[in-house]
């Protein structure tokens, strides 16, 4: 982790993010050697299709979905 004191960040704030985005690591932004700000890399969202494992699949509908089910009434005694 690195450690920035606030006066520093001026001339250097886009330098000091190429920095953070390149080695993945996070630099604490320090006044009077008291820390006040971090800086993190940016993670984004996953948006792998893992956890929707049927996305992509084709829908599939049988010719007889809604034809009657005759057995099924008897089960039920209707």
């Amino acid at each position: 982790m690195k450690y920035l004191n606030i006066q520093d960040t001026d001339t250097t704030l886009t330098a000091l993010l190429d920095e953070v985005a390149a080695t993945q690591t996070e630099v604490v932004v320090t006044r009077d050697g008291i820390p006040v700000a971090r800086i993190v890399p940016w993670q984004a969202k996953r948006t792998s299709t893992d956890d929707y494992p049927l996305r992509g699949m084709p829908i599939v509908i049988a010719e007889d979905f809604d034809e009657p089910m005759p057995e099924l009434w008897e089960t039920l005694g209707e």
